[in-house]
């Protein structure tokens, strides 16, 4: 089980968000979404359980 970013993207007003407790299937994870540049990145902060966290451009 995975939680996928497809191209992620955050409005111009927002350099930052961090996503606590995300939860699937018995698994968690905490995310914080950044940019960099022109690109948004997702940081891994937390995982727990089978849960994979993706991201695809």
């Amino acid at each position: 089980m995975h939680i996928t970013f497809d191209e992620p993207i955050l409005p111009d007003f927002l350099d930052e968000v961090t996503l606590r407790n995300l939860r699937l299937e018995g698994g968690s994870a905490a995310v914080a979404l950044r940019r960099s540049g022109t690109k948004v990145v997702v940081d891994v902060l937390n995982r727990r359980g089978p849960l994979r966290v993706l991201t695809t451009s």
